[in-house]
């Protein structure tokens, strides 16, 4: 009888820890890096590199993004898109590959503004978003960056500098060949 009811305990226990909130799609923070892995190095910008412009980001799960915080420490990948943009949901696939190989050396973080928070949700879920997504609803970041219509991607350096921008967004290859270049050594 003790080894059925610890056998039941030990199963409720397995599949509440599967299911827990830093599963859902929503819990954007919860896909933040851990830290640069040992012998990871990162090229210098060039000096004619701008200053990327700083800001702070709420996360769909409420957290906040501050990204001064996040670029102190690797690149950063900004995704700017929109829940309602075709071009954006055709290269999602790619990123999401980027995403993983690139898993705690850069962070990549989506930025929308303009969709509605239940629309944008549904895009991070249907499109298994990997990466913290929030919201700009003043377009204050978008501003920023120039980023008129989505797609736009945006490279910016470990230490706050923007090494390149690409409206209407890439391919992936593209992308993964530019980071490499720009920077990580």
């Amino acid at each position: 009888m003790i080894r059925w009811i610890l056998a039941a305990l030990l199963a409720v226990t397995l599949v509440a820890n599967c299911s827990s909130d830093a599963d859902t799609p929503s819990d954007t923070s919860a896909a933040l890096p851990g830290p640069v892995p040992e012998g990871v190095t990162f090229r210098t910008p060039p000096e004619r590199a701008p200053a990327a412009p700083e800001f702070r980001l709420n996360l769909l799960d409420d957290e906040v993004l501050v990204a001064e915080e996040q670029w102190s420490e690797r690149p950063m990948v900004l995704v700017f898109f929109e829940s309602w943009c075709e071009l954006c949901r055709q290269q999602q696939p790619g990123i999401n590959e980027l995403v993983e190989e690139y898993r705690d050396i850069v962070l990549f973080v989506g930025v929308a503004g303009m969709s509605k928070e239940d629309e944008l949700r549904e895009y991070v879920e249907d499109n298994e978003v990997a990466y913290p997504v929030g919201v700009d609803r003043s377009g204050e970041v978008w501003l920023r960056y120039a980023a008129e219509e989505p797609p736009l991607v945006a490279l910016v350096s470990k230490g706050g500098h923007v090494l390149r921008g690409w409206p209407g967004g890439l391919s992936p290859d593209e992308l993964r060949s530019q980071i490499e270049e720009l920077a990580v050594a």
